[in-house]
């Protein structure tokens, strides 16, 4: 048949665009090796369900919801840096986090981590100038933030929040304006440097 070569490439197209219909749940590929769908347990943290967090390298941190008496008011990200244990916080109003949460520039924030031993940090703003973030944004609008830092300038020890391995069961608290916030218990893994690995 002389047309035999098309109807055999149209075929397979058809057999190929239907072998895989949309809303199966899986809806990516991450190539060979990437060794992980999207189920439970798979490394994506989906605990307050507004968002990826991609332990391997590349990731903006774990989101949480925050709360303040009783009511949902925001949202935290908080970023582990493997390389030196140091830690970021965003807090903002919408999960998308382009309306920041702004707390005084004297505001601190503790972080348990209920897997080492019930140990907790507090993260503060880097200075009063600009609390500049690490990518050099500058944070301050009308005398109050929404990223505090770990250590920055305390001198406090973060050695052992080092490694790509870091895992551990987090909680957030906080006070400022006369409420009291806090996230529920969310799992937090690192972002890994210089393993060659970018989402």
């Amino acid at each position: 048949m002389k047309h035999a070569p098309a109807l055999t490439a149209v075929l397979f197209l058809t057999l190929t665009l239907t072998a895989c219909p949309a809303g199966d749940g899986h809806g990516h590929d991450h190539g060979e090796g990437a060794d992980h769908d999207h189920g439970e347990g798979d490394g994506h943290d989906h605990d307050a369900g507004d968002g990826h967090d991609h332990p391997e390298g590349g990731s903006d941190g774990a989101v949480a919801r925050l709360t303040a008496g009783g009511a949902d008011v925001g949202y935290l990200r908080l970023k582990l840096h493997d390389d030196k244990g140091d830690l970021e916080a965003w807090i903002a109003r919408d999960a998308e986090f382009t309306e920041p949460l702004d707390l005084p520039l004297d505001a601190t924030i503790t972080v348990t981590f209920a897997d080492k031993d019930g140990r907790s940090v507090t993260l503060a703003v880097r200075n009063r100038d600009q609390n500049e973030d690490e990518d050099g944004k500058a944070n301050i609008r009308d005398g109050k933030t929404n990223y505090f830092i770990f250590p920055g300038d305390s001198g406090a020890d973060a050695s052992w929040l080092m490694g790509a391995d870091f895992l551990s069961t987090t909680t957030v608290a906080f006070s400022a304006d006369g409420k009291d916030y806090a996230t529920p218990a969310f799992v937090l893994r690192p972002h890994t440097h210089g393993d060659g690995h970018e989402h």
